[in-house]
């Protein structure tokens, strides 16, 4: 080696090694910055949890108890109402009314207070009850009759309780009555009747189902239960379907960026599950049973809720049986819904063990089991093709709520979700022995433990009530769904958040109330922290009309979705999505601006309401087809240049006569890509219409028997279709514009009564009532799974009975 090239290596050495510790000191200083970042954020958690501490110790020391008591009646019937709500304002105090309208609620603090009482389905009231006043007995209080939404009590937007017509934050509800109204079995069920939320199928062999908040898809909607993130993306997979309506009390919507309170994931918005709290010693058997064409799908549950005497402890437990016969559409033997079996039981339970304390538990176990393809009398791994998929999950938490003062609450909670898969996603090409030793390694399986938990701070000083806390999440995922072990995924993905919240009335301007929120988020497939802000106004110009406006922030983190771990491909092959080396995170802007109005005009409820929206999505995440080899056809994701969302929601809902409701929702949006799609020469969101809506309708003739109507829009939309070519190994992948649909279901209910403490309700009706479906469903062995759109069951013939004991 010459004494020139002995140089340049020398110095190429040395470049090297410089480059090295320049990077390895970029490091030390970028994490030196993040350990400042967090222990200066802990130090200030810390100062202000202090002085809240003594303030609070200051004030119970001077506070005493006041007991109001009394009774809630219909202001029209003078009837008692049952399970109104009742809550003093700004703190965690509240209880129900019971079966006889009577209820008693005691509190400590000494200054001027509000009482809220609502009840869903009725106009809420609030009572001023001044500071010199120690006890109230017998107040009768009255409630007059509204729409379905109205008093119904909220908290995903803010983590605090407000009136559903009070929310600074616009939120949807799905009450317990609009669930028992559709007839529905599940989450996934439940939610079809929504603005700009829609629910579909998008396998036709295992029916996998996501829902979609303003045309995202559902991996950009957050799933809760009771405010924890335990569904996953596994558990998100076949989820809407695998919770029951049993243990849904209420679900709550909230469109957009949810990530300054949620973290990750909540870009199109957020779902809420809402679980029941015991109220009552009461207990309810019930069994549903409907026909499409031959094919029959039964579910049997039962429920039962105990309290004790003070209502200081009450506990409710659940269980339901489902099944399902597969159904074929087209007469090809192949099924366009699978057969399917669900088992669900589970409980929740609460206690009071001294006063302004609350300890929460719940837990829950679910067993499904799906198929869906040919030969149900076969072994799957003999039917031509088959996906088979079998759950087993546990779920539950654990929360501790204590008010030490009027002022000052702290909230410390658990939750977790454990999945396990198995599954079977492939086919039977021949029956030779090299294809039948083939079809055996289609077998797989996954498992999904998650768990989070956090602590938070809730302190009201004059106006404004802040929100702090600290939530850390775990999941981890490994799944080995796929034939080809070079597909099998095992990760664990951590997430650090710290957020505060501030919900304020302006002191000027009582009428303006702002919502204003930052949260600091450091996820592990991430090298630097996220910060999503958030700001939300309200403010009601009149009695009864209110003006919003909100800027909210999202983003997803490049893992696993469910998408990844739902595999479905052409003539028995397995279709394999994975993130593409270097794929960054999205982030959204969202931001909306509507007025609602919701009062009595002339005695006649009335709710109309018009909101705007858009949202930017950078960096959105698609999908581009890489090639297929034998019997994996493989995606890759990628980040596009970006998207956009924006429309116009319209809601109106009224009562004409009493009677009588009526709920109309219009959603018109445009979405799109700022690029062409990879494989589609087109900007626009795939499976997803410009232009949906609903109308829903009740008519009770008696006070035992009423009528349900609803009618449901699915305008045109484009949805990619795979075809077969002979002879060519990929397949040719087109657009199709879909039909318009119109959706509508009927049903009837009476109550009566068997004995004094024994009542029953009969519900008979028909779903999708004019049978209007896809028309051109693939066909064969050759059929595309993933080409289907519109309504996701064909006429439907049902009957319910249901116990109330």
């Amino acid at each position: 080696m010459t004494n020139a090239s002995l140089v340049k290596s020398e110095v190429d050495k040395y470049i090297i090694t410089e480059a090295r510790k320049n990077h390895e000191n970029l490091k030390r200083v970028k994490m030196k910055y993040y350990n400042i970042l967090r222990e200066f954020i802990i130090i200030i958690m810390l100062f202000l949890s202090t002085n809240i501490w003594a303030t609070s110790f200051t004030e119970t020391e001077n506070s005493r108890t006041r007991v109001i008591s009394g009774r809630i009646i219909n202001a029209d019937t003078k009837g008692p109402l049952v399970g109104a709500n009742l809550f003093v304002k700004k703190t965690n105090r509240g209880t129900y009314s019971d079966e006889a309208g009577y209820f008693t609620i005691k509190f400590t603090p000494v200054t001027d207070i509000e009482l809220n009482i609502s009840l869903v389905g009725y106009k809420s009231i609030v009572v001023q009850i001044p500071a010199g006043i120690e006890n109230i007995e017998n107040l009768i209080l009255e409630l007059k009759q509204g729409i379905i939404e109205m008093g119904a009590v909220v908290i995903t937007g803010t983590i605090s309780p407000h009136l559903y017509e009070d929310n600074p934050v616009k939120t949807e509800v799905i009450p317990r009555s609009v669930i028992e109204q559709q007839s529905a079995c599940n989450l996934a069920q439940a939610l079809g009747l929504q603005t700009g939320v829609s629910v579909e199928n998008d396998c036709n062999n295992c029916n996998f189902t996501q829902v979609r908040i303003l045309g995202f898809e559902g991996k950009y909607t957050q799933i809760l239960i009771d405010g924890d993130p335990v569904i996953s993306s596994l558990g998100g997979v076949y989820g809407l379907e695998h919770y029951p309506q049993e243990m849904i009390e209420q679900i709550e919507i909230v469109k957009g960026g949810g990530s300054a309170l949620y973290g990750g994931g909540a870009i199109a918005g957020t779902i809420n599950l809402i679980t029941k709290k015991p109220a009552f010693n009461r207990s309810r058997i019930n069994y549903f049973g409907g026909s499409v064409g031959s094919s029959y799908d039964q579910q049997i549950s039962a429920t039962a809720e105990m309290v004790n005497n003070d209502n200081t402890s009450g506990f409710f437990v659940y269980g339901s049986t489902r099944s399902r016969n597969p159904y074929d559409r087209n007469g090809d033997d192949f099924s366009e819904l699978g057969e399917l079996k669900n088992e669900t039981i589970g409980f929740d339970w609460y206690s009071n063990p001294f006063e302004g304390t609350e300890l929460q538990t719940s837990f829950h176990r679910i067993f499904e089991e799906r198929r869906g393809g040919d030969n149900f009398d076969r072994p799957v791994h003999e039917a031509g093709i088959a996906e088979w998929i079998q759950h087993f999950k546990y779920g539950g938490k654990i929360r501790w709520s204590h008010k030490l003062s009027p002022v000052f609450e702290y909230r410390i909670n658990y939750a977790f979700s454990l999945l396990r898969r198995n599954s079977y996603y492939g086919g039977l090409s021949d029956t030779t022995v090299e294809a039948r030793l083939q079809a055996l390694n289609y077998y797989g399986f996954s498992n999904n433990p998650l768990h989070t938990g956090g602590i938070q701070l809730n302190y009201i000083s004059g106006s404004h009530s802040i929100t702090g806390g600290v939530q850390y999440d775990n999941d981890r995922i490994d799944d080995k769904s796929v034939s080809n072990s070079a597909y099998f995924v095992k990760e664990t993905f951590k997430n650090l958040g710290i957020f505060v919240q501030d919900d304020f009335l302006v002191e000027k301007l009582n009428s303006l109330q702002v919502v204003a929120g930052i949260r600091f988020d450091q996820h592990s497939a991430l090298d630097n922290w996220i910060i999503s802000p958030r700001l939300n106004l309200s403010y009601e110009l009149t009695k009864g009309l209110k003006l919003r406006a909100g800027y909210t922030t999202g983003f997803k983190a490049p893992q696993i979705f469910d998408e990844d771990l739902h595999i479905c491909g052409l003539e028995g092959t397995q279709r394999v999505i994975r993130n593409s080396p270097g794929l960054k995170e999205e982030r959204s802007n969202s931001f909306t601006v509507g007025a609602e109005f919701q009062d009595f005009v002339n005695d006649i409820p009335l709710l109309i309401g018009v909101t705007g929206f858009y949202t930017k999505l950078d960096g959105a995440y698609t999908n581009r087809f890489i090639s297929s080899s034998g019997t994996i056809e493989y995606w890759e994701r990628i980040n596009s240049i970006g998207a956009d969302a924006k429309g116009i929601e319209v809601d109106i809902g009224i009562k004409p006569i009493d009677n009588l409701e009526l709920k109309i929702g219009i959603t018109l949006k445009e979405n799109n890509y700022k690029d062409f799609l990879t494989d589609f020469h087109t900007k626009n969101f795939l499976r997803t219409p410009n232009s949906f809506g609903y109308l829903r309708s009740t008519y009770n003739f008696t006070s035992e028997f009423n009528a349900f109507f609803s009618m449901k829009y699915t305008g045109k939309m484009d949805v990619p279709h795979e075809i077969v070519v002979g002879g060519q190994d990929e397949p040719l992948l087109v657009l199709s514009r879909s039909q318009n649909f119109f959706e509508f279901d009927f049903s009837a209910r009476y109550k009566f009564e068997i004995f004094s403490d024994l009542s029953a309700n009969v519900t008979t009706g028909i779903k999708n009532l004019t049978d209007t479906y896809q028309k051109d469903l693939d066909y064969g062995i050759k059929r595309d799974p993933g080409y289907v759109y519109g309504p996701s069951s064909p006429r439907t013939y049902f009957v319910s009975l249901e116990l109330n004991m």
